[in-house]
């Protein structure tokens, strides 16, 4: 639906709550997409078309606006020679396939849908939604042409037969487990690992029996069992946090060999004479790996991308004779190298269509500037200059969780693995060292909400999936220092922030990572007494709330807050919440927005169910200004507001 008839059918369809009235969106200003081309396929694979030609397969992610799609480049040429949107299916995949039996590409969306592409057909076909609900997180061909899938939130295994038409579902392979991670595929057996424990099961192909392989005992409390390839009788399987490579005999029934610290992420199949494989190691590059002696050697080609897929291909080219090997990046990049020559050759992602970058997070500097990151971002940062209107990319700076102010410097929050990064505005951006990463630890992944206190800055973090338990860390990013305080509400995150007299005031969500349950039943607010490490006292705003989604003090004090539709106030010198009323159509916020409430002046703004809100703190009238997915709420430099819609940032004239 176009976004013009969508914005006027929700003025036409908008119900009025007690206390509330509306009003025309007047003084907006749309400032276009900070992250104006992204080029991101999450998952890729390798094949060849009916000549013989090698290609390479994408599904580059798309955004509210339009859908993912899938493209194949000729790796002999470097040319896009087909691409369509998926008709259906939303903007992500993390599931890619091809099927050497077939000559057929298979793919599927977190969403669910799942497609297939011949080389040489006119357009992509459609499959069907097989499970409802369950969103496709990997694929999997098998020699004889099964495909085989693994889902979220259910943890199936599921397959799917090209000469029926016909999807089985074989049911949750591992109990418990929600994440059906990773897949390796042979003639009798599917591997299948998980997330966000990291569990490996064997899944009889003829008798559907499941068997369960535990891990060796350090790796117990890994979380992700990540890639796997299958290299004649052995298991290489890919296990995070610490991305080392196990190696199980499937015949033997052991485990014989670790490679530790691998670069993520996948590892090639053997080479032509069997013997060989090859993997990334960042500090060495590619390495090859002799499967007889469990050793390996650099072979002087240090490409700059982990591998997405790999396969030997053949490119009718003196300088690469015999297989070369080729490997892909999510950028859209190709990298090839020739073990007889050692030639290489490099295909970059030109000639791929992205998409503009949905906003994650949208912070204030020092400044004025408005800085704007992106959901898995590969380009970067965007940093917009209220007085010129000019954006200026920082690039590399992943995916941002939340933004905060340092003196004058701007830091921020990465995903995954909670990295905290201190940028100086007045320095050259040089990500690595301006700004330079510090990793909170302690199981957490998601910095979500910052404060300055005193000479440290408060963290509030939300944990890796299948965790419950955030934290609350306080971060020198001078000395490069940090304290964590997990579970200061046990069982919940902490997503928003304020600060008042030396003391943080900080609001959780029931929520935990993904893949797991939240136990509590209540968002909290809670006072943290930075000196002591100690919660000095703790309530719940709004019963049943899952998240005190922003915090902000106001000029006498008070804190204020929103939590699921309703704003409240709390007085620190009472310890309680002294008034809390539905004013916004109730909204479950997941982690809530620590940037969605601001004082200006004599009124209050709120970004709530998608709109912007005018409150009038004496009357508590709440008056909707925007609608139509109004994300987050900051302060520019130029004194008016900063939100976002999607890809799109938008200011409003006070």
């Amino acid at each position: 639906m176009k976004r013009g008839l969508l914005a006027l059918l929700m003025v036409l369809m908008v119900c009025a709550l007690p206390g509330t009235s509306y009003a025309e969106t007047t003084g907006e200003e749309n400032l276009g997409q900070p992250i104006a081309n992204r080029i991101l396929s999450q998952e890729q694979s390798q094949g060849v078309d009916a000549d013989g030609r090698p290609q390479a397969y994408w599904v580059t992610a798309g955004n509210s606006y339009m859908n993912a799609m899938f493209q194949a480049t000729d790796i002999r040429s470097g040319e896009v020679v087909f691409k369509q949107r998926v008709p259906d299916g939303g903007t992500d995949s993390w599931a890619n396939t091809f099927s050497a039996a077939d000559g057929t590409v298979y793919f599927a969306m977190t969403s669910g849908q799942t497609y297939r592409w011949k080389p040489g057909d006119a357009a992509i076909t459609s499959l069907g939604t097989p499970f409802p609900g369950e969103g496709v997180w990997r694929l999997a061909a098998a020699p004889d042409g099964v495909i085989y899938g693994g889902t979220y939130p259910g943890g199936l295994l599921f397959s799917y037969d090209p000469g029926t038409g016909e999807f089985t579902d074989h049911g949750q392979i591992v109990p418990g487990e929600t994440y059906g991670r990773a897949l390796a595929v042979d003639d009798t057996s599917v591997y299948f690992g998980t997330q966000p424990r990291a569990r490996l099961a064997r899944f009889d192909r003829a008798s559907g029996q499941v068997e369960q392989i535990p891990l060796p005992a350090e790796y117990a409390t890994s979380e992700v069992v990540y890639d796997m390839t299958r290299a004649r009788d052995l298991l290489l399987l890919r296990v995070q946090p610490s991305n080392d490579l196990l190696f199980y005999d499937t015949a033997g029934k052991r485990f014989v060999n670790v490679v530790k610290g691998i670069s993520a992420r996948a590892v090639s199949t053997p080479d032509p004479t069997g013997r060989y494989v090859y993997f990334r190691i960042a500090a060495e590059g590619v390495v090859q790996y002799d499967l007889d002696t469990h050793t390996y050697t650099p072979v002087g080609w240090g490409p700059n991308a982990f591998p997405g897929a790999w396969a030997w291909i053949e490119l009718d080219d003196p300088d690469f004779p015999g297989r070369s090997l080729s490997m892909t990046y999510y950028y859209g990049r190709i990298y090839i190298w020739n073990p007889e020559t050692k030639k290489t050759r490099y295909l970059g992602e030109s000639g791929l269509e992205g998409s503009a970058n949905p906003i994650q997070a949208i912070g204030a500097g020092p400044g004025g500037e408005v800085y704007a990151g992106g959901f898995l971002s590969p380009p970067g940062i965007s940093r917009f200059d209220p007085a010129t209107g000019a954006y200026t990319l920082l690039s590399s700076g992943g995916q941002v969780e939340g933004f905060g102010r340092y003196g004058d410097h701007v830091v921020y929050g990465r995903y995954p693995n909670g990295e905290l990064l201190d940028y100086d505005p007045a320095r050259p951006w040089a990500y690595g060292t301006n700004p330079a990463p510090v990793t909170i630890g302690e199981e957490q992944d998601r910095p979500q909400a910052f404060v300055q206190v005193g000479d440290r800055v408060a963290v509030g973090s939300v944990p890796k999936s299948g965790r419950l338990g955030g934290a609350l860390t306080l971060w020198d990013p001078r000395t490069r220092t940090v304290e964590v305080h997990r579970g200061v509400v046990p069982d919940q995150s902490v997503v928003s922030l304020a600060t008042r007299d030396g003391l943080v005031y900080g609001g959780t969500s029931v929520h935990g990572g993904y893949g797991i349950d939240p136990v509590a039943t209540s968002a909290r607010l809670f006072v943290f007494d930075p000196a002591t490490g100690a919660v000095v006292s703790s309530v719940v705003p709004v019963e049943g709330a899952h998240s005190v989604n922003a915090l902000t003090v106001d000029a006498k004090g008070r804190i204020w807050g929103l939590a699921d539709g309703h704003l409240f106030v709390y007085l620190p010198e009472a310890k309680r919440v002294t008034r809390v009323a539905a004013l916004f159509p109730r909204q479950s916020s997941r982690y809530g927005a620590d940037r969605a409430l601001v004082f200006r002046g004599d009124d209050l703004y709120a970004a709530m169910a998608g709109s912007l809100w005018r409150i009038d703190p004496r009357t508590w009238k709440a008056t909707a200004l925007a609608g139509d997915g109004v994300s987050q709420l900051v302060t520019g430099g130029d004194g008016h507001l900063y939100y976002f819609r999607g890809t799109e940032l938008f200011r409003r004239h006070l």
